[in-house]
């Protein structure tokens, strides 16, 4: 019995490979190779038939006899690799579906996982064919562009070719044998959702019997970032009803509307099985995920009154922050010096500077509800998203620092200037306090705010002002006070020296708000933008400066126009010089995130010829998984970058992503078909003015190997 067992099981290997075009006498296109070849895919067109008529559909098969140990990529490659693609060239009337893939293979390397297949490998079309066909022999022709890969990843390009009323063989049993490894399609019903970290499908056989005895399924989107590719599935059946969980992926969920998805498992018999069904995403349970946590009690019973109060108090509050106390504690200090007389006038002032505020907060307030109301994801505060708006406001608290400490007046020439808005007296000048109390208070936010911005945000344009305005209010509120009871005026100090020694020491908390605005600031622009900006504060003290030195009359007044001009545009267009002239940030020393420069034939030559630093050639692509693999554990981490950093290595980057003629030809000067190649270039010798040969490092790095490399030959 045994003997017939292995008789019977040679047999049946021997008929499979048979059927799919390995006999040992036939000439073949997709024979065994032993010696390393020039293509690592051989690729070739079989039908079902090849003698045809009119009106007929032929199933025909995309044949890829692999080199062992290579793979290509299935229709989601994965976390890297790019599917195969056809692209027929055929004459009018004939037409060609999308290539059916079989079920894939999970290829595993490193922390990395894509979906392929090894070995021999079908991909069908339907190929429609016209009425009026030719009835003599004709070829169809086709070019096939795929990626093959093992430690190394190349791009293959092969013309095949269909020869139909011809003398070419039929390959019906080929075609009917891959149609047994294509996944049978389900139209079963099935929504996907997220739970937790969990990617997670329900849905409905329509025959409970066909998975009953499956414990463990592989699942396999064909859609790109809904899972962790790398992650095992979980699967249950309960009567009808199936749920399939895995890890979940990078994507956002929310941009996948359907997801057809196959499901692969070994059957009793052990072989490999798999259905093909189409997962909807399930909308309640995606906005449930995405929704914020319960809102208590509390925040469920807030309504408009205590939206206002909140806000009135929250406006209170502002006044205690060092942006904005110094502003009100100026103003209030022009209160002291008005007698019992001057009652109307302080109240005047009072009224002046809470519409001011109240002008302010309505115009800000209103430009928020109209993008909002134009589709902007935006909130309270949405002016400090914009580095202009914080470098004009860096330079206004700054100036205003500069004020308070006794640096200057407003008053004479620089009153000329346009500087005394806020600085005048009377009611004007009340007004344009309120004005600049609310700029200087906009970075801020106090307690009480949040929620009533909250509120505000998600209701009617008219509660949404309310709720504006008596922020505001609450802002002006202490001033206004102050303006309206004499009794709260005589409490005030009376005046004397301690006025100018208290409002220099104002300046200092205009002064951290300054840098408080930078260090915001330093969080949306580059490093080097932040230091045009610093550039533009020395650039207003010189100024200054200038204006105190400079006579104020006749030809020094011209020049102290010219001066303000210049001195303007320069501020303002300063933070913006390196994006609109192509300033180079690395030419000033500063560190990016990028510690290398792209790949050319020139760039290199000038390295190796005109410098005598070590050099780094990494020949990588978007869709080399070795490539991925090795930046991520041995070129982009800390230790890599500081290494470089270190022995000064000039470190080159070429992306083969697309085809690259300087790249190709850099490749096949190291009898290399495909990416990875790693190049390091020693040092040149001072003695001998000579470089050591160029070291090839392996395909697989680690982090140990690049630091030995170059530690061993400097």
């Amino acid at each position: 019995m045994s003997f017939l067992y292995k008789s019977f099981r040679f047999l049946t290997i021997l008929s499979l490979l048979s059927i799919i075009g390995f006999s040992a006498h036939a000439k073949s296109p997709f024979q065994t190779r032993e010696e390393e070849p020039d293509q690592y895919v051989k690729a070739g067109l079989v039908a079902d038939k090849t003698t045809v008529q009119g009106g007929e559909t032929l199933r025909v098969g995309l044949v890829f006899n692999i080199y062992p140990g290579w793979h290509v990529y299935w229709k989601n490659p994965g976390d890297s690799g790019t599917s195969p693609e056809i692209n027929w060239t055929l004459p009018p009337g004939f037409s060609v579906s999308e290539l059916e893939f079989p079920m894939p293979l999970k290829l595993p390397f490193g922390p990395l996982t894509n979906y392929g297949h090894e070995n021999i490998v079908v991909f069908l079309q339907n190929l429609s064919i016209p009425k009026d066909v030719f009835q003599q022999p004709f070829t169809l022709n086709a070019k096939v562009n795929l990626l093959v890969c093992h430690d190394i990843c190349v791009p293959e390009t092969h013309d095949v070719s269909l020869l139909l009323n011809g003398n070419a063989d039929d390959a019906k049993k080929s075609i009917d044998y891959a149609e047994t490894l294509l996944p049978v399609h389900k139209d079963w019903s099935a929504k996907f959702y997220e739970e937790g970290e969990n990617f997670v499908i329900e849905g409905q056989l329509d025959d409970p019997s066909l998975l009953s005895d499956v414990k463990k399924i592989i699942l396999f989107p064909e859609d790109w970032g809904a899972v962790d590719n790398a992650a095992d599935a979980s699967f249950e059946l309960t009567d009808n009803e199936f749920t399939i969980k895995q890890k979940r992926g990078e994507r956002d969920l929310a941009e996948i509307s359907s997801l057809p998805v196959v499901i692969g498992y070994i059957d009793a018999t052990k072989q490999r099985k798999a259905f093909h069904f189409i997962a909807n995403p399930d909308e309640k349970a995606l906005a449930s995920a995405a929704a914020p946590e319960n809102t208590t009690p509390a925040e469920e019973n807030f309504g408009l009154w205590q939206a206002l109060l909140f806000a009135l108090f929250g406006g209170l509050i502002l006044n205690l922050m060092p942006c904005v106390f110094p502003v009100l504690s100026m103003k209030a200090l022009s209160l002291v010096n008005l007698n019992s007389k001057e009652e109307k006038k302080a109240r005047g002032y009072g009224i002046s500077y809470t519409l001011g505020i109240l002008a302010s907060f309505s115009i800000i307030g209103g430009a928020l509800l109209a993008l909002k109301a134009g589709g902007e994801q935006i909130g309270w505060g949405f002016q400090l998203q914009n580095p202009v708006i914080i470098i004009l406001l860096t330079y206004l608290v700054f100036i205003i620092g500069l004020n308070l400490s006794g640096l200057f007046e407003f008053s004479g020439r620089f009153a000329n200037i346009g500087g005394k808005l806020a600085a005048q007296s009377g009611n004007r000048g009340a007004f344009f306090t309120g004005v600049l109390a609310t700029l200087v208070a906009t970075p801020c936010t106090a307690p009480f705010m949040g929620a009533a911005m909250g509120y505000a945000l998600t209701q009617p344009t008219y509660v949404s002002m309310l709720v504006f305005l008596s922020l505001g209010l609450g802002l002006a509120l202490p001033y206004l006070a102050l303006c309206f009871i004499p009794a709260l005026r005589s409490r005030l100090p009376k005046p004397g020296h301690w006025m100018e020694t208290f409002r220099q020491f104002l300046a200092f908390p205009m002064f951290i708000t300054t840098a408080w605005l930078i260090w915001v600031l330093s969080q949306q622009i580059a490093p080097f933008d932040i230091l045009c900006v610093l550039i533009g504060l020395v650039a207003i003290v010189f100024f200054i400066w200038l204006l105190r030195v400079i006579p104020a009359k006749g030809f020094g007044k011209a020049v102290s126009v010219l001066l303000l001009v210049a001195t303007g545009i320069f501020i303002v267009a300063l933070p913006f010089l390196p994006k609109k002239h192509g300033f180079d940030i690395n030419a000033f020393g500063v560190d990016t995130e990028q510690n290398w420069d792209n790949f050319s034939t020139n760039t290199l030559d000038d390295l190796l010829k005109k410098t005598d630093d070590p050099v780094f050639v990494n020949m990588t692509a978007a869709w080399c998984i070795t490539c991925k693999v090795n930046d991520k554990i041995a070129l982009s981490t800390d230790g890599a970058k500081a290494l470089f950093k270190e022995k000064n290595i000039q470190y080159l980057k070429g992306d083969w992503t697309n085809q690259n003629p300087e790249i190709t030809k850099y490749l096949n000067d190291f009898n290399r078909q495909g990416v990875p190649l790693y190049v390091y270039y020693g040092a040149r010798n001072k003695e001998t003015g000579e470089r050591p040969k160029p070291i090839v490092l392996p395909q697989i790095l680690t982090a140990g190997l690049v630091e030995d490399t170059i530690t061993n030959n400097p």
